[in-house]
Parts: structure tokens; sequence; C-alpha cells
């Protein structure tokens, strides 16, 4: 404590490390952008990671392989979505209780699974389990600075940051992102030129289900190597506030998330210094209330320019 400084603390490391704590939140917010521009806010992110997280290890113990447990995530949590779809649209059910339900489901789901699947009991960590190497990009990873803040991630992380501009282009350069958007601001406009709304949101929720995957694949076979109750920590609630920051625009939105990536690599950082574990794990959760705050006070500005916006206008007209 004495010897603590801040060189010490704010290092290439710690920036390194933002970025992969980041990369399950990013992943997250990206899929749950597509449903909240489809007119579904996806409260269900934290349910889809762990589903991701679990069914990754499974995969990866079945077929020996990182890219096999992709693949059983991305099938586990397209048909977890696939559920929360069908409960929505054709059923009615409302998609927050709904969402909700799926976080409670997906808790209690992955627990019995483990112990009936994978014979364990809170955590499971085995040499069976063959997650992802971290990849040394040449040339880049001889470079000074760079080198240590852009090399030597897992895959994932490269696909996380990639996903952003994937994401933009969709949804603001393709007819498939004008129609979900539209599906989502004015349903009843889009049915009028022939968009099929309820497909719409088929599809918004199910890239949500797709992009949680790799989010929780991440958790499971890049972060730790392994499988426990509750590892996800919050992260899928953590997306929806970085979609919230956001206003669901893609990079807007990743800039909450290397917020929350920020706060959470710090937290760990300075557990190695001896501080107060209770002070150190509250920053991720504080980072969430001021980036919230901040947002709140953002949407009451705009709205009160619109409003002043909308009485000149009234006047002028008068």
């Amino acid at each position: 404590m004495g010897n603590l400084d801040l060189g010490s603390i704010f290092t290439l490391t710690l920036f390194a490390a933002t970025f992969r704590m980041a990369t399950p939140i990013i992943f997250a917010t990206m899929g749950g952008i597509f449903s909240s521009q489809s007119g579904i806010f996806n409260v269900g992110l934290e349910s889809l990671l762990i589903i991701g997280a679990f069914f990754a290890v499974v995969g990866s113990v079945k077929t020996g392989d990182p890219m096999g447990g992709l693949l059983f995530a991305v099938i586990a949590c397209l048909v977890a979505t696939l559920i929360f779809a069908l409960l929505h649209l054709e059923l009615k059910a409302n998609a927050i209780i709904v969402g909700l339900a799926m976080n409670i489901f997906a808790a209690g789901m992955t627990n019995y699974l483990l112990v009936e699947m994978l014979d364990a009991t809170g955590v499971y960590q085995s040499d069976l389990i063959i997650g992802f190497k971290e990849v040394h990009i040449p040339l880049i990873k001889d470079i000074p600075f760079l080198g240590d803040m852009v090399s030597g991630h897992f895959p994932l992380v490269y696909v996380a940051f990639l996903s952003v501009w994937v994401v933009y282009l969709i949804l603001y350069k393709t007819p498939f992102g004008f129609h979900l958007r539209a599906v989502g601001e004015k349903p009843q406009a889009a049915v009028s030129i022939g968009i099929n709304p309820k497909k719409m949101k088929y599809f918004g929720l199910l890239v949500s289900g797709l992009m949680s995957a790799f989010g929780g694949t991440f958790l499971s076979l890049s972060y730790l190597n392994l499988f426990a109750e509750g590892m996800t920590a919050g992260r899928g609630w953590l997306a929806l506030a970085a979609i919230n920051f956001g206003g669901s625009k893609p990079v807007r939105s990743l800039i909450a998330c290397l917020i929350f990536g920020f706060a959470d690599a710090l937290a760990v950082r300075l557990q190695q210094f001896g501080l107060p574990s209770q002070i150190v794990l509250m920053l991720p959760y504080v980072s969430t209330l001021i980036v919230l705050l901040v947002s709140a006070i953002s949407d009451e500005r705009k709205k009160k320019a619109a409003a002043s916006k909308h009485r000149k206008l009234n006047t002028a007209k008068a």
C-alpha cells in the first residue's frame, strides 16, 4: 500500500487487459443492438452469455477443438434465443419478463447440467478443455508500445472489435439494416413498404444470440479456460447499460464497453497491490452507475433542446 504509485498501476499491461475484459461485453452489446434496433430490448443477454460459456466448454471437451466449442455455443444460444422469440413474438409474452425469466432459468440450467454432463459442482476445470491460443501478429509484435497493446491477444478479441465495424456497416449501409431500423422506429411505415416486422424481429433476436455465443465462448475458452457458476458476473447487464449509453449505436456503445473493461481490468490490477477487495470489486459497478448517469443527463438535455426548438418553430409560425 505504501509503495503504491500511479506509474505502477497504469501500465501497458493494464490497457491491454482492458481490451480482453471488454471483449465479452462488446459481443453482447453488438448483439443487443441488433435486437434493440428491431424494437426489442433483450434483457436476457446475461442468460445467453452463461449458456454460451457452458456449451463452449462442453463442445471443446467433446470435440477436442475450441472451434467445436464455439459451434456448440452458437447452436445453444440460437436455440435459447428462438425460445425467447417464440414466447414474445408468437405467444405475446412481455419481452422484459421473458428476458428476466431466461436469466434465472439459464443460471439454474447450467448449474444442473454442470453436474449431469460434466460431473462437477461449482467449477469445471480440466485438461480436456482446449481453449484458443494467443495470436502474435507478425511485425506489429516487435513494435514498442503498439506491439504490447495490439499483439498477443486471443483471436476473439480481434473478432469483437471487428464486429463493431461490421455491425455499423450492416445497420447503416445495407438494405437489411435499413429495414431492421425501420421496424424498430416506425413499424407501421415499414409494413406499408412491404417489410415483415415479425421476420425482422426474429432476425434481430437471433443475431443477439449469435453474438452472445461468441462472448460466452471467450469467457470460458480464452479468458479463463474453465466453467464456473456465475462466471459472467453481470456482463450481460453491463452490455445493456452500454446499449443505453450509446443509444443503440455501435461506436458510441463501444466507448461504454471500453469504460467497463477498463474498470474491470483496474479492479484486478488493484487487488495485486493489497487494496481491500470490497472496494476494488465495486469499480465495475460504480463505472456502470456513472455511465448511466451521463447517459440520462445527455438524454434529458436532448429532450429539452428538442422541446425548445419545437416551441421556437411554433412561435415563428404564429
